[in-house]
């Protein structure tokens, strides 16, 4: 049975510092995704790239850097991405930074109402407050804004903590605002398709999943070329366990890909490795279709 992926780029740094993230999604289709999805059986359709505004604020003056940069960004994904979900389909979005996270869960909220489900596979809790003494981008408060903004900074998301999981975290967050967090340590402890498996299981059958799927959940020695690469992390065979177990299941119907900085991939290997792991798990749904 073919499965149908759509792919399309979110070549943005709006809630970043410096650049790198906003070349990911050319680098990637460079360095063969869409060719390599095809001939693993998928039939897939590469819309592009969204269109960004012509003007996005950069700055770093305090709370929120490049304000309002992120909410344009929320925005106009938020009208985009409603229209690339569809329950028959697979939709796989190339970041990007963090922040896009806000934006398209919003679509995924407004498609699929209280039958959207957010699963986050990354190294950190991406929910620092904003506070008036420091700039900090929004790649870091993405799960602040879902859950804690109250329509302040953006409209309401309707999101809840109970329909979000947090997978390999770094370090469990002194607050996780009610969301079910599975620490890096945590997932290493025993058999890690297991623990993943134990985590899906936590969500009800008739429901539609977002993946949110971060590069520097890995460590450095296996994707140098993270926005932030770290001393700590899964390792690229455990990475793709994660991601491939993950996205066997059904009621996914999205993925998006961030934090890849393609300024510090000068060659493109990093690229291709990011690409293989992909390709190697979306494949795995033809496997379990």
């Amino acid at each position: 049975m073919a499965i149908y992926v759509k792919v399309v780029g979110i070549p943005h740094y709006t809630g970043a510092l410096v650049s790198g993230t906003e070349l990911a999604p050319d680098a990637l289709r460079k360095a063969g995704l869409v060719l390599q999805l095809q001939q693993s059986g998928l039939d897939v359709q590469d819309i592009g790239n969204l269109r960004l505004p012509d003007y996005l604020p950069r700055h770093n003056i305090p709370p929120v850097r490049n304000w309002p940069a992120p909410r344009m960004l929320w925005d106009l994904l938020q009208k985009e991405a409603y229209e690339w979900f569809d329950p028959e389909d697979f939709v796989l979005m190339l970041g990007g930074d963090c922040s896009l996270i806000v934006g398209v869960a919003q679509a995924h909220r407004a498609r699929y109402g209280d039958n959207a489900y957010l699963v986050v596979i990354d190294g950190h809790f991406d929910a620092v407050i904003p506070v008036a003494s420091r700039s900090i981008g929004a790649a870091g408060m993405g799960l602040w804004f879902l859950l804690q903004d109250e329509g302040v900074w953006t409209l309401p998301s309707g999101w809840s903590a109970d329909r979000m999981r947090v997978v390999g975290c770094q370090q469990m967050p002194e607050a996780t605002y009610g969301v079910d967090v599975m620490t890096l340590e945590q997932l290493l402890a025993g058999n890690i398709i297991e623990r993943i498996k134990a985590v899906m299981q936590t969500i009800p059958e008739d429901v539609k999943i977002l993946v949110h799927f971060d590069v520097d959940v890995m460590h450095k020695e296996a994707m140098a070329a993270a926005y932030s690469p770290s001393e700590t992390g899964l390792s690229l065979q455990e990475a793709e366990s994660v991601l491939t177990t993950v996205l066997r299941d059904p009621r996914v119907i999205g993925l998006e890909v961030t934090e890849f900085s393609a300024l510090r991939d000068t060659n493109g290997d990093q690229a291709t490795r990011l690409v293989q792991l992909l390709v190697d798990a979306l494949a795995s749904r033809v496997a379990g279709s």
